[in-house]
């Protein structure tokens, strides 16, 4: 009888190792895993997301970030109208700083043909907006990073919108202009945050 005790116990103990081993394995599969999907995702973003610190920025463009101009010819008004918006959420007092940039990837016409300007409003009546381009700015033949200027939202601010229009132009400019004749301009606006001074 001992003898059946003696295995008895002998496989209890040995049962619950294996128990134990198993639940620590799990136990530690679990929190390996955990881990890996939380680096996974920790600062992943959208185009249109920026997280910051305690806040969001979150930008609207109106059918999407990029500017394409073609088969254009000197006039007054616009060839191309961008309206898009950047709104700041953040529950901590941080201000939230923001820079946009006209990134241009082609532009065939001649130096300075094209014209850009740009219209500021701050609907959510926070913070800082960027400077409004009331007079037309030239932008150069080629590629080239175009600063539009900075802004920023100042919290507490729950969903905060600043609201800006960029126009490009093909102004007359009095003299011969045949050699833009089917030229082309493409660029995109780019948002970033931008860390405190």
């Amino acid at each position: 009888m001992k003898k059946n005790n003696k295995k008895s116990s002998i496989k209890k103990g040995n049962l619950s190792k294996v128990v134990v081993s198993i639940v620590l394995l799990l136990l530690i599969s679990i929190g390996v895993s955990f881990a890996y999907f939380t680096a996974s995702i920790t600062g992943s973003e959208t185009g249109t997301t920026i997280n910051v610190g305690g806040g969001t920025l979150s930008i609207t463009y109106s059918g999407g970030s990029t500017i394409t101009v073609s088969n254009i010819y000197p006039k007054a008004e616009a060839w191309a109208t961008k309206t898009f918006t950047v709104s700041g959420t953040t529950a901590t007092a941080a201000t939230m700083n923001y820079k946009c940039t006209l990134v241009v990837s082609t532009n065939t016409f001649s130096a300075n043909a094209l014209k850009y300007q740009m219209t500021s409003t701050n609907t959510g009546s926070n913070g800082t907006i960027m400077t409004a381009k009331t007079t037309s700015q030239n932008i150069a033949t080629g590629t080239s990073n175009i600063l539009l200027g900075n802004g920023s939202f100042v919290g507490p601010a729950s969903a905060k919108v600043h609201t800006y229009v960029l126009t490009i132009y093909f102004p007359e400019s009095g003299a011969n202009q045949n050699t833009d004749q089917g030229k082309t301009f493409t660029a995109r606006i780019t948002t970033e945050a931008v860390a405190p001074a």
